[in-house]
């Protein structure tokens, strides 16, 4: 599709994830893909470091320096520091756009978004420097990006299980017929993770760290659970440096109680569906996307707990950017006005 030099160019796809933020330009060309945070100056609030950076002092700044995270559950909860992260990612990030407009963003949000966190997206964006913003639903984005077949006249779902949400939707003709969005997912099962280490190891982790666990032994959870990765973190009663073995099993379990709500929400969203969408839902199984469903074993063991099949999406942590990229690339704009319905 072409794009005219007043609308700033091809515009850009972009994910406000929970965790990490992602730019693709068109053809392969501007992109970044950073931690959702940034530090400043305390009171003056200069940026000291962004993305990555920014992210390997959180929970290690001295007192003149704090680390922020803008995002929270797929919206903005700190305005200011989120402009000044995207302004970053949409500049700073890439190759320099001398000449050019300020680039179009497409973007996605959660289907729970309340008309003011829509609005917040859109003008934190355009504080950043978009010349304009189109907001679609997330997990829409997240079912194109994984390829599901959309506009067929039988139903499609997706669940995708992000860092701050999971977000289900069910598809026919194109239009999104059934909703549901839950903070049930990965940042979910960190806490719990931190919890679990407190009550069973009396052992102090900070919320990086338990990341870091979380992603080391969420590989093997299911076919090798017997792995134990060493865990250094502070005794919660000497206070003293304290290292601990956990199996990974421990995390299996630990995910099991997530599973099981977000189980309860897909046999919720299907619910709310027409009976024939439905019943193609059924037939069909359901698509698992996002970076939480990478957890070793989650799509057989949530096909056991809703009785039924679940596939993994080819490249789960992309998904949401795939698909704000194919709505700019492929998308005819008959298709795209359907697309908008929803929002």
């Amino acid at each position: 599709m072409r794009w005219s030099r007043t609308s700033g160019g091809p515009p850009v796809a972009v994910d406000l994830g929970t965790s990490r933020i992602r730019v693709r330009g068109p053809r392969g060309g501007h992109r970044y893909d950073g931690a959702s945070v940034i530090a400043v100056t305390t009171g003056s609030r200069q940026v000291v470091a962004v993305g990555d950076q920014a992210g390997r002092i959180l929970g290690r700044t001295p007192p003149d320096i704090e680390a922020v995270v803008p995002l929270s559950r797929g919206v903005v909860t700190d305005f200011d520091a989120a402009a000044l992260l995207l302004r970053h990612a949409l500049g700073d990030g890439g190759p320099s756009r001398r000449g050019l407009l300020p680039p179009g963003v497409v973007t996605g949000v959660p289907a729970s978004a309340t008309e003011v966190q829509r609005i917040a997206a859109e003008e934190v964006l355009l504080q950043a420097g978009a010349r304009w913003v189109r907001l679609l639903p997330k997990g829409m984005l997240a079912a194109l990006g994984a390829g599901l077949p959309l506009w067929d006249s039988g139903g499609t779902m997706i669940v995708d299980i992000g860092a701050g949400t999971t977000e289900i939707c069910a598809f026919a003709f194109g239009t999104l017929v059934s909703a549901e969005s839950s903070p049930v997912a990965g940042d979910a099962v960190t806490s719990a993770l931190v919890t679990h280490l407190q009550r069973e190891h009396t052992l102090a982790l900070s919320t990086s760290a338990a990341e870091a666990v979380k992603t080391g032994l969420g590989r093997v959870a299911e076919t090798a659970p017997g792995t134990r990765l060493p865990v250094r973190g502070r005794d919660r009663v000497t206070d003293l440096p304290k290292t601990v073995s956990v199996a990974a099993g421990e995390l299996r379990d630990i995910i099991e109680p997530e599973i099981r709500r977000i189980a309860r929400l897909v046999v919720t969203a299907i619910g709310n569906c027409p009976g024939g969408v439905a019943d193609d839902i059924v037939e069909r199984g359901l698509v698992v996307t996002g970076g939480g469903a990478l957890f070793d074993g989650l799509p057989d063991r949530l096909g056991r707990a809703i009785g039924m099949t679940v596939h993994l999406a080819g490249a789960p942590r992309s998904s949401v950017l795939d698909g704000a990229a194919r709505w700019i690339d492929e998308v005819d704009p008959a298709a795209r006005r359907q697309m908008l319905a929803p929002l």
